[in-house]
């Protein structure tokens, strides 16, 4: 038993020993020499830590767990001299340098703005930037940071960045007594610097440069919860310099016509619409605008009657197409004019179709915009900008729990010297929130029986007049969504409805009803137009799948019926690839109603006409490249070669020379070489062939084609060769006679 103890002790000693030695095991020198680098990498890494280079911390942080780490995974080898040195070394190191980061963490928000001061004193701004902003990257609450930020923001003229991060200080980083009020006092600062320098520049004339720093000051006074922005006078200088800079547009635009230059007068025309419809709410007077461009469109319009020279077509059609584009502008009865000047003086340019701008004349305008025109009286604001200010009025929503002008708003602010009248607009409220209005409109009757006093009496008529207009807002705006959603029946009952309610409450002239409507039935047609763009591009695969197919009478019926879908006057639809595909069909369509034609006269049993005819057609066909429009035709050589008959390809042949068709005539001879005929047989018809067409009288451009198209079908068809020798040869030589 014990010599068994025993055994067991020497076993686990030796273990152990086993172990140690393992640990403390004897290095080579080529495993000396890598770890002494690394030792030397980590102390030489660790000993370049400065206090002076505060940007490094986190970098720093990094190099000296790093080489803790190092230290920790080879003290095993501390057994070695050498190595045990080495690492005392950097275990020392560390151990200090630690210390030197730890100091300077929590203190680097600070340094940095220490920093930037000095840099701000010596007037290095940029530099002195970017240390502040290092320094609330460190730090997001330091304050005197912020502070400075703002005062460089300020500097640039970038207000509502200042003011947006001095509201941060104040509401959000806890700043003592004294620092709110440093803040509140920049806040003034600049609200004051701001507004003296906006109307100095208007002063100067120089509206653009005040509108951009009240446009930032406005901005600001939305959000102003200290009272230091007068929002209603900055508000009045934006007016002020939003008809200055109109003005000024008007002025250089009449300057240019006056000196002749229409075309840069056409481009102040367009930067002075887009200026007007951005800022419209500070123009009144659009009557100088309207003359302006009426100016400027016949002027375009003149000069493209004086252009009668080919060369001038593309600038005619390029002056005729602003003059199209700038017509737009006032729309109605004066642009259809312009359209109808721009029809006559198509001429040789295809700007338009009289045959499709015929179909879109014809074609009534329609929308709603029309149906209920008695109130539409602004069509120059845009209106879904109008649309989505109504909607903040009058449309709870998620975001909108209390519009400014519902009912339910009205009803905390109206009080009655009845109580049972202030219960009934309670009343009215409640079947308003649930979209029940015939009984809110209900109690609302009631409520006037109830009245007694005539300031309770007028409360009434208010509460009529609010609700009302809510359930104008409320229905149009179901109409719209109903639009949206593709069910135009929908749309059609609501905005009837929604007239018949006007009618019976005489509202329909009420400023706040026209305004909704005008907005919203516009708006609603606008998504029509849309809608109709979309109709328009599916009858546009229509037409290209009738073209595939080789239906293209049945394409012509989609055009047509494309043309003819129109808008209210407001809607410009884009119908260019209709007119396009038009253009694209004319050959081919003119090619089959020409082929049925004379298919009648085979029908009718007169051959011979048949086919000088056809031969007609497969000219038609070669000519206009039809082939490229992949339209279905049979060559006339196979059909005479079908039926077999040589005499009749003779007989086809001479009857096609008498009425000139010699390309005819070649491809009848070539029925032959079908019917198994030798070249040789046909040579002296050959060359009679190619010396007539040779002679043949045409345009100078019209035979170059026509020699390319007989070198193209013939050059590696040996059969034709005795034709091309002599199409060829006599080409020359006629050539050399008429020079």
């Amino acid at each position: 038993m014990i010599k068994s103890k025993i055994f067991r002790f020497i076993v686990v000693l030796a273990a152990i020993l086993q172990a140690v030695c393992a640990d403390a095991q004897v290095l080579s020198q080529a495993q000396k020499k890598l770890l002494t680098e690394g030792f030397d990498k980590h102390i030489k890494t660790v000993s370049a830590i400065s206090a002076e280079n505060i940007d490094m911390i986190s970098v720093y942080r990094y190099q000296l767990e790093k080489a803790e780490q190092f230290a920790e995974e080879n003290e095993r080898y501390s057994a070695d001299k050498d190595i045990y040195a080495k690492l005392f070394e950097l275990k020392n190191l560390v151990e200090q340098n630690k210390e030197v980061v730890d100091f300077l963490a929590p203190r680097a928000s600070r340094m940095y703005y220490s920093k930037a001061v000095s840099l701000l004193s010596n007037g290095k701004t940029n530099e002195a930037y970017t240390c502040l902003h290092k320094a609330v990257a460190v730090k997001p609450d330091n304050i005197m940071a912020h502070y400075e930020l703002c005062k460089i923001s300020l500097d640039s003229g970038q207000i509502v960045q200042t003011t947006d991060r001095l509201t941060a200080i104040i509401n959000g980083m806890n700043p003592t007594a004294e620092q709110e009020q440093m803040c509140k006092n920049l806040l003034s600062y600049t609200y004051d610097k701001n507004l003296l320098e906006s109307m100095s520049f208007i002063k100067q004339g120089k509206y653009a440069y005040a509108y951009d720093i009240l446009k930032e000051l406005d901005t600001w006074c939305a959000k102003d919860n200290f009272n230091i922005c007068k929002q209603g006078i900055v508000k009045k200088n934006i007016e002020i310099c939003q008809k200055g800079i109109y003005d000024n547009h008007i002025d250089i635009t009449q300057k240019a016509i006056s000196k002749g230059e229409l075309k840069v007068a056409g481009d102040f025309v367009k930067n002075t619409y887009d200026y007007f419809q951005r800022n419209k709410e500070g123009i009144s007077d659009t009557a100088s605008f309207e003359q302006i461009v009426r100016t400027v469109v016949d002027g375009y319009i003149k000069q493209a009657k004086s252009m009668t020279e080919a060369k001038n077509s593309e600038a005619k059609t390029d002056l005729l197409l602003k003059a199209k584009e700038l017509s737009q502008m006032i729309g109605g009865e004066y642009e259809s004019g312009v359209l109808q000047q721009i029809a006559l003086l198509n001429g040789s340019i295809n700007i338009t179709d009289p045959v499709l701008d015929s179909i879109e004349q014809t074609a009534q305008n329609n929308g709603y915009s029309i149906d209920y025109k008695e109130y539409i009286v602004d069509t120059m604001t845009v209106a879904e900008e109008a649309v989505e200010q109504i909607e903040k009025e009058y449309i709870p929503s998620s975001q909108n729990e209390h519009p400014s002008q519902s009912v339910a708003v009205s009803v905390n602010k109206t009080k009655t010297i009845d109580k049972a009248v202030d219960d009934k607009f309670f009343e009215t409220r409640q079947f308003m929130q649930v979209n029940n209005y015939e009984k809110a409109l209900e109690v609302l009757e009631k409520a006037n029986r109830l009245a007694k006093m005539e300031g309770d009496k007028q409360a009434v008529e208010q509460m009529y007049q609010r609700a009302i207009r809510e359930i104008t807002a409320k229905r149009m705006s179901r109409a719209e969504y109903a639009i949206f959603q593709g069910d135009v029946k929908q749309a059609d009952s609501l905005v009837a409805l929604t007239d018949d309610l006007l009618e019976a409450y005489g509202m329909k002239q009420d400023t706040a009803v026209v305004r909704i409507m005008n907005s919203y039935l516009r708006a609603i047609d606008n998504k029509v137009c849309q809608k109709k763009q979309e109709e328009i591009n599916v009858i546009v695969y229509d037409i290209l799948d009738c073209i595939r197919k080789n239906d293209f009478y049945s394409a012509e019926i989609h055009i047509n019926k494309a043309m003819q879908i129109k808008g209210n006057n407001e809607c410009r639809l884009d119908k260019s690839r209709i007119r396009s595909l038009k253009r694209q069909i004319e050959e081919p369509l003119q090619y089959v109603r020409q082929k049925e034609t004379t298919e009648d006269l085979l029908a009718q049993g007169d051959t011979n006409k048949y086919f000088v005819e056809y031969a007609k057609l497969e000219h038609f066909y070669y000519t206009h490249k039809l082939s490229e429009m992949s339209v279905n035709h049979t060559p006339l050589r196979q059909i005479i070669a079908q039926t077999g008959n040589d005499k009749l390809a003779i007989k086809i042949t001479d009857e096609l020379i008498k009425y000139k068709q010699y390309e005819g005539a070649v491809e009848s001879l070539g029925a032959l070489k079908e019917l198994g005929y030798k070249s040789k047989y046909t040579k002296k018809a050959q060359q009679r062939i190619g010396k007539m067409m040779s002679f043949e009288q045409m345009k100078r451009q019209d035979k170059i084609e026509q020699s390319y198209r007989m070198n193209d079908k013939y050059m590696n068809d040996k059969w034709f060769k005795y034709f091309l020798k002599s199409y060829k040869k006599h080409l020359i030589k006629f050539q050399k006679i008429k020079s």
